[in-house]
């Protein structure tokens, strides 16, 4: 009995007082009585309140002096209040992560959030309920939460393990719908890969791997995984078997788009009005100086160059390429094609 009530009184001080919400002895005897039908007397709520204080429990009260019938004084503690493990700043920026985490389905987006909610304080409840953000671009994933978990636990057994890959259709009612690919005689193709690294790219998650019977490092989008089983009887590939890749975050940062493939040093001369946005692409490790030009950069960053074309036509009214000539090339012919493509 006494363990349950600790448990329940542990549980009123969490969800019901923080700094700005504190309870009185009363409120305290009242509260779980109310929620739990535990009639304590103020001696023995003392008594708890001592040992979860004790326990480590930062536990918060104000000291206060009151007069007894006999004209003495005595020394008590009122306004308890558990002091809170995050800030709301904190939680809101954890529940505004998984918001906004383009992969992660809806129901489960929900359940992490909701669990999140029941665990923070009062003041938090309150934020949340007036907050007003909008979450946009969220495609549908499939099994997300237990593919990584599938795909840590191959990893640190260092095993192999096999799926599907998925890509989008247009389903009947004109929906996008996740479906596996195919070999050429029509049959689901399954990919037979060594684990080796989970990253997170632009709110997106990618297994880095080594797909059978290749030797090179590959990117899949793990929300796009479908069917994932571990094969227990294969030992993956050791990394130092691959052709010429390491796992450095500077390899990583170089894929852009996550394209697999070779990075190559490209020079690109921007204007200055979008410097924001090449740091958000490409951090900070670039190398830069001003342009011949008035109000623009020149910029080298080492680069996948399919993913660089990509970017360079994305922004294209405000970047050239400067070399490699090869990158040049592919540009302007896609260029041409898309010009002939709005020709009137």
């Amino acid at each position: 009995m006494k363990s349950i009530a600790l448990f329940n009184l542990l549980t009123v001080l969490r969800e019901e007082t923080d700094r700005e919400h504190k309870m009185s002895q009363q409120a305290l005897l009242d509260a779980m009585e109310r929620r739990f039908g535990i009639r304590l007397n103020r001696r023995t709520l003392k008594s708890y309140l001592d040992i979860l204080r004790e326990a480590g429990f930062p536990l918060c009260a104000e000291p206060r002096t009151r007069n007894l019938p006999d004209g003495s004084q005595e020394q008590m503690l009122t306004d308890w209040y558990l002091e809170p493990q995050f800030e709301i700043s904190e939680l809101r920026l954890l529940c505004d992560m998984i918001s906004g985490m383009p992969a992660i389905p809806d129901a489960q987006r929900e359940a992490l959030i909701g669990k999140i909610v029941r665990l923070a304080p009062p003041a938090f409840q309150n934020a949340k309920q007036n907050a007003h953000i909008t979450y946009l671009h969220t495609m549908p994933a499939q099994q997300l939460l237990y593919s990584i978990e599938l795909l840590c636990e191959a990893i640190r057994k260092n095993r192999m393990v096999r799926f599907l890959y998925g890509k989008y259709t247009l389903d009947a009612d004109g929906k996008p719908k996740l479906i596996p690919r195919q070999t050429d005689e029509g049959a689901k193709r399954y990919y037979l890969v060594s684990p080796y690294e989970i990253i997170v790219s632009h709110g997106c998650y990618y297994l880095i791997c080594c797909k059978e019977p290749y030797r090179h490092l590959s990117n899949y989008r793990i929300d796009r995984i479908m069917d994932i089983r571990i094969e227990e009887e294969f030992e993956r590939l050791p990394l130092s078997d691959t052709e010429g890749h390491s796992l450095h975050k500077e390899h990583f940062a170089e894929q852009l788009y996550m394209y697999s493939g070779d990075a190559v040093e490209v020079r690109i001369l921007a204007e200055a009005d979008i410097l924001g946005d090449i740091l958000d692409w490409f951090g900070k490790d670039v190398h830069m100086k001003a342009g011949e030009r008035v109000n623009t950069v020149e910029v080298t960053v080492n680069v996948n160059p399919t993913a660089m074309t990509h970017w360079a036509l994305q922004y294209g009214k405000y970047v050239t390429v400067l070399s490699p000539d090869s990158l040049r090339d592919e540009i302007a012919d896609t260029a041409a094609k898309i010009s002939k493509r709005y020709a009137t």
